[in-house]
């Protein structure tokens, strides 16, 4: 087991792309005087936030069934945020992601606009911010009840934006306040229509 001390502040430097600033050197080794005694990966704890440009194995498996993320876009008439919440995201691949929404969604128009987006999720203990460009893929969903648009997204970034020294310990989570039963189809359908969009 490897002691938290300057040495290992050596060991994880050698690990990045650039050396570290005077002042990130400093708060490693403020953190390693503090908590003395941490093991390499608690240690670890400190290093910046990993940033990809695919889904990590993990994070496709996640969006393998429907999830709790947040999308945000560029309103079209404030040039602000606009933030919207969905569960109806799935992961073609580790560089594409399909959602589902109301064709009448904010969204929709804000994408005419300006179509970059974050999509915000929780997983796997942290917060990943997944940044891309969406294209409207039909205005039309076949086969669900709803009038709902499917956009894919074009993943730019996957950049793991929780903060130092913690983690989520209980993810978020939702329930329908209508029949469950027929929320529960309903979601099959959307889901077994986003899959065979071709």
């Amino acid at each position: 087991m490897i002691v938290a001390d300057q040495r290992l502040l050596i060991k994880l430097e050698s690990g990045l792309t650039k050396p570290l600033s005077k002042k990130t050197n400093l708060i490693f080794i403020q953190h390693f005087e503090y908590n003395e005694g941490k093991t390499l990966r608690e240690a670890g704890d400190m290093m910046p936030n990993k940033v990809e440009n695919v889904l990590i194995p993990s994070l496709f498996q996640t969006l393998q069934t429907p999830s709790f993320v947040t999308i945000s876009t560029v309103d079209f008439e404030t040039g602000g945020p606009n933030v919207t919440a969905i569960s109806w995201i799935l992961a073609k691949s580790d560089q594409l992601l399909l959602f589902a929404i109301d064709n009448r969604s904010r969204i929709m128009n804000n994408m005419k606009s300006n179509n970059q987006l974050v999509v915000t999720l929780f997983a796997e203990e942290s917060v990943y911010a997944i940044t891309g460009t969406a294209t409207v893929l039909t205005n039309k969903l076949n086969d669900v009840p709803l009038k709902l648009a499917l956009l894919q997204i074009d993943i730019q970034e996957v950049r793991d934006v929780m903060f130092y020294g913690s983690k989520i310990v209980s993810q978020p989570s939702y329930d329908r306040i209508y029949d469950k039963k027929s929320a529960d189809k309903l979601d099959q359908q959307v889901i077994s229509a986003i899959w065979n969009f071709k």
